[in-house]
């Protein structure tokens, strides 16, 4: 009894002192107001999570605070602090750490060198001026203070340098199983979620004030997604102040003391995260008007189990070779065989073989580092070929270079959409037909007709022609490289990942999209999605890969209705609770 009145009284003390106050915010962009007088405030001790679906202004509100946007109007102070309008750099030095919705290391830094780079903010013997740093005209003697200290050293420096080692292994700890082996290797060697895990461990090794979390386990599965509910569980033991931004309403649920819902700029809720979820304004605001199954509303209000997900690995692993190879009375348009890749001394794919029909569907599954971006890469010539073939139209590709294949009409949709953010969308879209010629009249005129066709598919695309890409939402950024990719002409798109980081409601555009690329305009897909049910409801083919061999292959709705692969990949009968 004591214990409960203890935690009581302790949370009362957490919701009096307010650590992070937003009042009015707003920011438009192009007269489209993407943020409309929002406030809120984070408290200390507190898991706050913003939710809402895409385009409904978490990305740009999340911006604000981390110092990457400007307000137009508003107040947002830390610990009684005003940071409205101040730089990214100036907002981590008042103690917000963040992660980013698509995951951004430092791919040819180790995973050491890239979480050492969290606490360099906090290095004083190492940055001896370092107060200067933002002084217009004194700013070069930081630079050269920290040149000097790491020139010749001395006590101090080698104190802290210990320190920061004792730091970056506590922080591997929390990985062991997964990056303990893998501290010296350059990131871009790692899987996805083992980037992301990197990323996580570079925003919390500063201790920040405020953790930020931009969707941390988009583009994880099941298992993936329990272990950082878990660690996230910890950190909040702790008594981290963390404010998160989500689709997943089971991790929601599972660690939000409180949640804030946003749609078109706006809160349309906010408050205990089972009243939130719950509620028909979110619900709607989730799924659209045309509210689908019991089941898509489950979804939503994160009705389903995070159980018996401990075993996920275990089964997708224990995948006994079976039918490896499918029948299609199509034509092929691209096929790997016996396909082999190795980084460094490890092998990467062995003895791939697959098809993709001509104007086909086809989907690729398998746990992470089980091959699948291997093999996209690969396919895009992104790596190198040590024995095997592939061929596209009939032709031998296995030595072209990645512009070759595409000016042949093989085209990307990329993990994490890898659009220009500095760039408007016209200009992306222009960059989709850099390989087409457009020294004549008629060659300019040709590109100008395909720019508006893609403004007539995708008309959001239409509305924000002269906004900068980066400071659009993560489903309008999916749309403009779809756009992108259209741009060439393909007969064949990659995509990797197409749904990562997106709400049921755009989900499901998404999903239409892709199947409106084959039966409208005749184009191939070869998609790689950790959301096996969705992958496979819509492919006409699919193959499971593990450990860079394949180990199944059929039709979608054979694939789908296989028990080993709802086991392995679709968590049972239900599947994951996630939006």
């Amino acid at each position: 009894m004591q214990t409960q009145q203890t935690q009581t009284l302790q949370k009362k003390a957490q919701k009096a002192q307010a650590l992070l106050r937003v009042r009015d915010l707003t920011k438009s962009f192009n007269g489209l107001r993407a943020v409309d007088g929002i406030s809120f405030d984070l408290h200390r001790g507190e898991v706050l999570s913003i939710i809402g679906p895409n385009g409904s202004g978490k990305s740009t509100t999340i911006n604000l605070l981390s110092g990457f946007l400007e307000p137009d109007s508003g107040l947002i102070d830390i610990d009684d602090t005003a940071i409205a309008g101040r730089s990214a750099a100036e907002v981590a030095e008042r103690g917000l750490a963040r992660t980013f919705q698509n995951g951004r290391v430092f791919g040819s830094l180790t995973v050491r060198e890239n979480i050492a780079l969290g606490y360099h903010k906090k290095l004083g013997a190492t940055r001896p001026l370092s107060a200067l740093q933002n002084m217009p005209v004194l700013r070069w003697l930081s630079l050269l203070g920290e040149t000097g200290a790491a020139l010749f050293g001395g006590p101090a420096v080698k104190r802290e340098e210990k320190d920061v080692a004792q730091r970056i292994e506590r922080e591997v700890d929390y990985y062991r199983e997964r990056l303990g082996s893998r501290e010296d290797d350059a990131t871009y060697t790692l899987s996805y979620a083992n980037r992301r895990r990197t990323e996580i461990a570079r925003a919390h090794i500063s201790e920040p004030e405020i953790l930020l979390l931009d969707e941390p386990t988009a583009g994880m599965n099941q298992s993936e997604t329990a272990e950082v509910i878990q660690q996230l569980l910890y950190l909040k033991e702790q008594g981290h102040t963390i404010l998160l931004v989500e689709h997943k309403m089971d991790l929601v649920a599972a660690v939000s003391d409180t949640v804030i819902a946003m749609d078109g700029g706006r809160i349309i809720a906010s408050g205990d995260p089972d009243a939130v979820r719950t509620d028909p304004v979110v619900v709607e605001a989730y799924l659209g008007k045309r509210v689908g199954s019991d089941a898509d509303v489950a979804r939503v209000k994160g009705e389903g189990k995070l159980a018996s997900q401990t075993n996920v690995l275990t089964q997708q692993n224990a995948l006994d070779d079976a039918a490896t190879s499918i029948s299609s009375e199509r034509p092929a348009l691209l096929t790997m065989q016996d396909v082999n890749v190795y980084y460094g001394q490890v092998h990467a794919l062995e003895d791939v073989s697959l098809t993709v029909p001509e104007g086909a569907i086809v989907s690729l599954l398998g746990g992470n580092a089980s091959g699948k971006s291997t093999t996209m890469k690969t396919l895009l010539g992104l790596n190198k070929v040590t024995s095997g073939a592939l061929l596209y139209g009939g032709e031998d590709i296995t030595h072209l270079s990645s512009r070759d294949r595409v000016q042949r009409g093989i085209a990307a949709v990329p993990e994490a959409r890898r659009i220009f953010p500095q760039m408007s969308v016209y200009e992306n879209l222009l960059t989709g037909a850099y390989t087409r010629d457009t020294r004549t009249s008629a060659g300019r005129a040709a590109v100008a007709a395909d720019v508006q066709a893609m403004y007539e598919r995708f008309p959001r695309l239409a509305e924000r022609r002269t906004q900068l890409a980066g400071t659009m939402s993560g489903g309008e950024q999916q749309m403009l490289a779809f756009a992108r990719a259209l741009m060439s002409h393909p007969r064949l798109i990659c995509m990797d990942e197409p749904t990562m980081g997106l709400s049921p409601r755009l989900v499901e555009d998404v999903l239409a999209q892709i199947v409106a690329l084959r039966d409208e305009l005749g184009v191939s897909v070869l998609m790689v999605e950790q959301q096996a049910e969705l992958a496979l409801s819509v492919a006409d083919y699919g193959y499971v890969l593990q450990s860079g061999r394949i180990r199944l292959a059929g039709t979608g709705r054979s694939l789908l209705n296989d028990p080993r692969v709802q086991e392995a990949y679709l968590g049972g009968a239900s599947g994951a609770a996630a939006v």
